[in-house]
């Protein structure tokens, strides 16, 4: 492997723990956090492909679509008092993967991205 590699790889790192703990603050931040999140994981996609980092950032691509789309629907329901409980589910959902994911990059693992648990 070239030094760059290693380099880039070593950086990438760096990305996929500050996504997680973004996609984490989203409790406490309102969803700011969470976008920012999404952000840093398109940017830095294609530079994880054929890495392991890969599959993390898929993860929180994913989490951050359905993330959205789940807090638009609860932003909708506020109108009938059942968005109080779909975004409360939804940013439990968010905290989930992002643990999860950790976990799993933690331990230098890939995670699957099938299902939406």
């Amino acid at each position: 492997m070239r030094e760059r590699d290693l380099e880039s790889e070593e950086d990438l790192s760096g990305f996929v723990w500050g996504v997680y703990a973004l996609q984490f603050l989203t409790l406490f931040t309102g969803g700011i956090s969470f976008i920012a999140a999404g952000v840093i994981a398109y940017l830095k996609y294609d530079e994880s492909i054929g890495r392991m980092e890969e599959s993390h950032f898929r993860w929180q691509i994913k989490t951050l679509w359905i993330g959205l789309g789940a807090g638009i629907a609860g932003l909708v329901l506020l109108l009938v008092w059942v968005g109080v409980i779909v975004i409360g589910l939804t940013q439990l959902w968010i905290v989930y993967r992002a643990i999860k994911g950790s976990y799993y990059f933690s331990e230098k693992r890939v995670i699957s991205n099938n299902g939406i648990f």
